[in-house]
């Protein structure tokens, strides 16, 4: 049970670090970014909150 319990804190500290580094990728981004890149770095964003709120 330790083990499984271990796993699912390293998992939530694993999303935990992703949307922190998904929302500093977005707020980097400046005015020239393209259409593209916004994007990319909006669903990247999106995935990790979405991983964050499976790991609750």
């Amino acid at each position: 049970m330790t083990h499984m319990t271990n796993t699912i804190a390293q998992q939530r500290e694993d999303a935990e670090r992703e949307l922190s580094a998904a929302r500093a990728e977005l707020a980097s981004l400046g005015a020239s970014a393209s259409p593209s890149r916004l994007e990319r770095a909006l669903e990247r964003l999106q995935a990790a909150q979405e991983a964050l709120a499976l790991a609750a």
